[in-house]
């Protein structure tokens, strides 16, 4: 069997042409099953694994392309987790530490820095996605360890726990998740 591969690229697309992806720099630490949310200026890559979960946070200015540069550190080494932003803050939640977690964490998008605190989901999980609509933010199921339908909110300007929002219709791990509205 193979390993996963720990890159350090970044890719992008223009979304008003269709195209392959181009190149955009590189990531300060190479990993996989790091996370990205952030607003209309700077794009931010949380966590991940090489091999184990890392703490790392890199950051990007999205009308520039280059390499990342370092923004912090999670309190905790995670990786397969959720993020999701408003155009003020990022929030990264669940994830593997190597257990699942409860943890949320956030960042001021505009200031390097150190995670700190947010509150804690409902239900400790892994590979829930998370996404906004730039007021609250919500982490749609996850694995736990067996797949979990749960949705949680916040509201990203304030901290607090999660509060429980609803269930999946069909319990999932490892999607994705939208929303009709930019969080950033």
């Amino acid at each position: 069997t193979s390993s996963p591969t720990h890159v350090d690229t970044i890719g992008y697309n223009t979304m008003a042409t269709a195209g392959d992806a181009s190149d955009f720099g590189n990531l300060v630490l190479a990993r996989r099953a790091a996370i990205g949310a952030g607003n209309n200026t700077r794009g931010l890559f949380w966590g991940g694994a090489n091999p184990g979960p890392q703490e790392e946070i890199d950051y990007i200015t999205i009308a520039s392309t280059g390499d990342a540069t370092d923004f912090g550190d999670l309190s905790t080494a995670t990786s397969y987790a959720g993020a999701t932003a408003s155009s003020v803050r990022s929030i990264f939640g669940s994830g593997h530490t190597p257990g699942v977690t409860v943890t949320i964490e956030y960042v001021t998008i505009a200031s390097a820095g150190n995670a700190s605190d947010f509150g804690d989901l409902t239900v400790a999980r892994a590979e829930s996605p998370g996404t906004s609509n730039g007021t609250r933010g919500i982490f749609i199921g996850g694995y736990e360890p067996a797949y979990n339908g749960t949705i949680d909110y916040v509201t990203i300007a304030s901290t607090g726990d999660a509060t429980d929002f609803g269930d999946l219709a069909d319990k999932k791990g490892q999607g994705g998740a939208t929303s009709d509205s930019h969080g950033g």
